[in-house]
């Protein structure tokens, strides 16, 4: 009877039947000790500390040296958070066999310790002899794909196929998950196409790769063959498709997403529907979020739903109502946690709010939040913007531990924004050596040293980059017309629209030059002419598509443009003399914000 409660997810029942066993005086034996701990592992109550008393049992009647119950016992510390518990009663027993091994493995792979999941991995294949079998193999693949490494994940997989085991769902859909985790998504898509039974784990796992891996595009078209297969999306399914359009910024994909939630009649609940006023928050939509977020009962707000929207408040450059939002929620008792303060002081930076900033980061301390990189990086961020340059450089030297790429890049960009080329070395020799293959910290210097009109150390940082193999990543933006979204690169030569898109900016500068535009040729990091740096200034992929917004939408409708850079000043100034002469609002989403012009001026206050 234990034994078919704990099995079958009535753990209180299961305790309570044990204890009336206990105190009708019949003694348990080593067949009901791994039943009580599966109930005692699976006991809802954080604070229940039941297997610790029955693992004193276990010791009292002497059960405890038996194989099964001490597996059992590990599971059970491991279950509750105990992993030195757990390692513990493992390393005391005197008899092991796999499910044993698989147990402590398992555990260091739900603690978020690969390393030492795979440690022991090694340690049972070499003083057993033992072989890992599906249950071990999905933990071990879960453990390479937390370290993300791909060399690993490969033996993994080739060990699945050598032994037969490939053909189980949950090893292929684990060794799909461990692929994407490790950022290879074609891999990942190889072993999910020759999967023979596939389940909606299966699809999923390689929906939710591509959109972890910035492949948005590609999880659209695979949901849609999700349909045509027969397997029916669940909410799971849902909230990866949502944060497909969140990625792309797409009104238009968005929309139809929550329409087919609807019609579909999905449970949406909190954790979905915080994901969907994400979603409308990234594509632009703010005041969608902001009215689901007040249609969510108060006692159903969670701290993420407030988090939400703070953070919506802060892209969207409202630095004020994401404050108000941050002392509301803990004047109805929501405590911030670690991404309540990421969000808060984002929102303070983008919003030039420096003394609101600082005071929310001191403010860490009273909730016993402590900050981590991600708060440092926005604080140097929030400093930088302001010119504080000193103050930031000053802040990262007090990190009690050693500064990440997010924390130095901060204050590169700050010092490519103020042209501090000084500051810029240091910060850009600490990301050659943390980061020495991403292309964009040499870009950000090399631009810090075009702006000085430092062309020999520009051409050397250039040669340098082309011996490592590595470019710059090509401007891109997109503005969806009706159903379907147009991309431009800059100076764009592939688009079928460039012809007359051309012609009209370039009649549109004309315009704007009557106007009182004057180009901001320093926003051209080459060392050409100015006739020529007002040509390349025309044809930056942002202008490419706001002009397409005004060629070919009704004049009635707001231009909608996401951007995978940060927008330049040219660009800024340019649309902001658009949305005047054509009485159009403007929206560009960047790689750091949003920017809403309109009648002339920009929501950011040219503060981005």
């Amino acid at each position: 009877m234990v034994r078919a409660y704990a099995n079958n997810g009535h753990c209180a029942d299961a305790l309570e039947l044990y204890a009336l066993m206990r105190r009708g005086g019949v003694l348990p034996d080593n067949y009901t000790f791994p039943f009580v701990l599966k109930a005692c592992a699976s006991d809802s109550d954080p604070l229940a500390r039941g297997w610790e008393v029955v693992h004193g049992e276990t010791i009292k009647t002497g059960f405890d040296p038996d194989m099964y119950v001490e597996a059992a016992l590990v599971d059970a510390y491991a279950k509750r958070g105990r992993i030195s518990c757990a390692r513990k009663v493992f390393d005391g027993m005197t008899q092991r066999d796999l499910v044993c091994w698989t147990t402590m493995i398992t555990a260091y792979e739900q603690a978020e310790q690969p390393q030492e999941s795979l440690v022991l991995l090694c340690r049972m294949q070499r003083e057993e002899s033992l072989l890992p079998d599906p249950v071990a193999v999905v933990s071990v693949a879960s453990a390479v794909g937390q370290v993300g490494d791909v060399k690993s994940a490969k033996s993994v997989h080739a060990y699945a196929i050598q032994n037969g085991i490939l053909g189980d769902v949950c090893v292929a859909n684990s060794v799909v998950a461990m692929y994407t985790k490790c950022g290879n998504v074609e891999y990942a898509r190889m072993a999910f196409d020759r999967m023979e039974e596939k389940d909606k784990i299966s699809w999923n796992s390689m929906l939710s790769g591509y959109v972890q891996n910035g492949q948005a595009n590609e999880a659209l078209l695979l949901f849609e063959q999700m349909q045509d297969s027969g397997c029916k999306p669940n909410p799971v399914t849902a909230l990866i498709m949502v944060s497909a359009c969140a990625f792309l910024g797409s009104c238009h994909l968005g929309k139809k997403i929550h329409d087919y939630i609807l019609e579909n009649k999905m449970k949406v609940d909190i954790t979905l529907q915080n994901a969907l006023m994400d979603m409308y928050a990234k594509c632009g939509n703010l005041e969608t979020a902001s009215q689901m977020f007040h249609e969510i009962p108060p006692k159903e707000r969670d701290v993420s739903s407030w988090n939400v929207l703070i953070s919506a408040y802060g892209m969207h450059g409202r630095g004020e109502e994401a404050l108000n939002l941050y002392l509301q929620m803990q004047e109805k008792g929501v405590a911030p946690n670690h991404i309540t303060f990421t969000s808060i002081l984002s929102a303070c930076s983008h919003a030039g709010l420096i003394n609101e900033g600082r005071k929310c980061f001191a403010d860490m301390s009273k909730h016993s939040v402590m900050p981590e990189a991600k708060h440092y990086t926005c604080m140097v961020d929030m400093l930088g913007r302001a010119g504080l340059l000193g103050e930031a450089f000053d802040l990262i030297k007090s990190m009690p531990a050693s500064p990440n790429d997010g924390v130095w890049g901060a204050l590169l960009l700050a010092c490519r924004v103020h042209g501090n080329s000084e500051l810029g070395e240091i910060a850009a020799n600490n990301l050659f050596q943390i980061e020495p293959e991403h292309p964009g910290y040499y870009v950000l210097l090399s631009n810090i040293y075009a702006a000085s009109r430092r062309w020999q150390e520009v051409g050397k940082l250039r040669e340098n980059m082309r011996t490592r193999g590595l470019s710059k990543p090509a401007a891109f933006s997109v503005i969806e017309y009706g159903q379907e979204a147009i991309g431009f690169y800059t100076a764009d030569q592939l688009n079928p629209y460039r012809g007359e898109v051309y012609r009209h900016m370039e009649r549109l500068a004309v315009e704007m030059k009557t106007r009182g535009y004057f180009p901001d040729r320093s926003c051209v990091l080459h060392d050409v002419e100015d006739e020529d740096k007002d040509h390349i200034l025309n044809y930056h992929s942002e202008k490419l598509a706001v002009a397409f917004g005004i060629l070919k939408t009704d004049s009635e409708s707001t231009i909608t443009v996401s951007k995978n850079l940060r927008i330049c000043n040219d660009c800024h100034s340019t649309f902001k003399f658009l949305s005047d002469i054509y009485q159009r609002q403007i929206v560009v989403r960047d790689a750091n914000r949003f920017h809403h012009f309109q009648a002339g001026s920009c929501s950011c206050k040219d503060y981005w």
